[in-house]
């Protein structure tokens, strides 16, 4: 993902996320399903190395190379920080790790034909948005039983509470270790405050007021781009204008959602008919291309709104909290005068904290090494200088802490940006520093949403998607031919039947045919 990724990550530190199908094979759809694999300290499950283990503690004679799969584009210093890292885990463990990035553009993709074809690596970063569940169940994954835990990974046993844990489990078995970190996605508007103040714009508190900073823009500042809308992001301003402004709850990236005032849980479509404000959002969206506040090829473009803004090609993007953190910083260090700022999406309805499982870490089934891949993720979850130096890079070159404990960012940062380098897996409360010179309301805006948490037992739910992966596929190819045009406003004639062509086309894909599943899963995960 933390992705709206993640996911939409960090990147999606607070969130992302992102929309996804699919799963990875190992299901002939007929109801069979693999067993998965089990990760134990018993022979017939351990390298060589660790067949001899004492009873005092695994074998760890003989160097093990390892292989973990992380999401997004990582950042320039990844070699070197994961260099120092090796270093000391040559030390620790005897082992070494190679990370492999899989894009943004394509992640989803990469990321289940590594199961599908058999791809050798050990370790793998997983979430809900990254279908945990569904890819556990078909045998993706190895099961870390209490054995295992305890000799390879005794430090995530003892100093996680029991409901980390329990969010990594698959009916009744784990098959990841989620992050220790209590995430709450806080998604807005990043803006340059110079341009805010050159054309008299004190704050941006709602999406009018978001318009009227783009309308300044293009038509004061020639050769901006006033938001960069991608077909890799566009999801976003239907997530902070549609999602955000309701107090729900969203099973997975199925296009569903449970009002949290709703005691009987009912499942209805995310932009069920008839829905004004999704419709009066495409309206706008439709006024702001033909305005020019959208770049001309967001239908194609795979530049991140970030990646434009950052660049200077653009005048705002929207993201999360964090993300926007880690920008305001950078930017900091190459135009300060650009005076970034954040403004939250939402500022009065509840919000749903996420899940442990928002984050995770998994042993790929046919690691080779297993053993010494659990012990590496107990190193990471647990272990204050691996755990900062793969979230902030190499201390007194990246980062430092202020007296008073919190993140310093120094100029080098930029090789390394925090959470640039997906570690959002493991992230740990015990380690995240807040920023010392991050956003100016950082604090204030952090402090508001958790005010506003609604704790729900909804947030463990993971559903069994096998049943109804054809539906997901084809609903998947309705929302990348009849909405994404609608969010980024290429639909110029008559919005709203061209929103009702969506949803018959949605309910002729089977759009309540897998309500129906998710309800009667949901139902029963409820007990009711």
């Amino acid at each position: 993902m933390q992705k709206y990724g993640r996911k939409f990550p960090h990147i999606l530190a607070f969130s992302l996320f992102v929309a996804l199908l699919s799963a990875c094979s190992g299901n002939n759809g007929n109801g069979s399903e693999s067993q998965p694999a089990t990760l134990q300290s018993s022979p017939s499950n351990t390298s060589k190395s660790e067949e001899t283990a004492s009873p005092a503690g695994p074998d760890t004679s003989a160097e093990v190379k390892l292989k973990m799969v992380l999401i997004g584009d990582g950042a320039p210093d990844v070699k070197e920080v994961y260099g120092e890292l090796n270093k000391k885990l040559k030390q620790d463990i005897n082992a070494t790790v190679d990370v492999q990035f899989l894009s943004w553009a394509d992640w989803f993709q990469k990321y289940q034909l590594l199961f599908s074809t058999g791809d050798d690596f050990d370790l793998i970063i997983t979430a809900t948005w990254a279908q945990f569940a569904d890819n556990a169940r078909k045998g993706a994954f190895y099961e870390m039983t209490p054995e295992a835990l305890q000799k390879f990974a005794p430090r995530s046993l003892a100093e996680n509470p029991p409901e980390v844990l329990e969010a990594g489990k698959v009916e009744g078995k784990q098959y990841a270790l989620p992050m220790n970190y209590h995430e709450i996605t806080i998604n807005g508007y990043v803006v340059r405050g110079d341009l805010m103040d050159k054309y008299g714009i004190a704050s941006i508190d709602s999406i009018d007021d978001f318009e009227k900073y783009l309308d300044a823009v293009v038509k004061n500042e020639k050769g901006l781009v006033p938001w960069e809308g991608t077909n890799y992001d566009n999801w976003i301003i239907a997530k902070t204008q549609l999602e955000e402004q309701r107090e729900q709850y969203q099973p997975g990236n199925l296009g569903l959602r449970v009002d949290l005032n709703d005691p009987a849980a009912k499942l209805i479509d995310d932009i069920a008919n008839p829905d004004q404000d999704a419709i009066d959002l495409y309206r706008k969206m439709a006024e702001w291309n033909k305005k020019g506040y959208i770049s001309k090829n967001a239908l194609v473009n795979k530049v991140t709104s970030k990646d434009s803004f950052l660049s200077g090609k653009s005048a705002a993007f929207l993201t999360n909290l964090l993300e926007a953190n880690a920008t305001y910083q950078t930017v900091k260090a190459n135009h300060p005068e650009w005076d970034v700022r954040f403004y939250p999406a939402n500022t009065t309805k509840k919000v749903v904290a996420n899940s442990f499982m928002a984050n995770a870490m998994a042993i790929n089934a046919k690691s080779k090494n297993p053993e010494r891949a659990l012990m590496l993720l107990d190193l990471l979850r647990n272990d204050e200088w691996y755990n900062q130096t793969t979230t902030f890079g190499i201390k007194g070159k990246h980062w430092d802490a202020s007296a008073d404990g919190k993140l310093v960012l120094l100029p080098a940062s930029q090789g390394y940006p925090p959470d640039a380098a997906c570690p959002w897996g493991w992230r740990n409360t015990k380690f995240y520093l807040s920023p010392s010179d991050g956003l100016s309301n950082y604090d204030e805006v952090l402090a508001s949403y958790r005010e506003r948490v609604v704790n729900t037992k909804l947030n463990n739910f993971a559903p069994n998607l096998e049943t109804t992966k054809s539906l997901q596929a084809a609903l998947k190819e309705v929302e990348n031919q009849y909405e994404l045009p609608l969010r980024l406003g290429f639909v110029r004639g008559d919005v709203e039947s061209s929103y009702q062509t969506m949803i018959d086309k949605k309910k002729a894909a089977g759009q309540e045919t897998l309500i129906e599943d998710i309800q009667r899963q949901l139902n029963a995960f409820l007990g009711q």
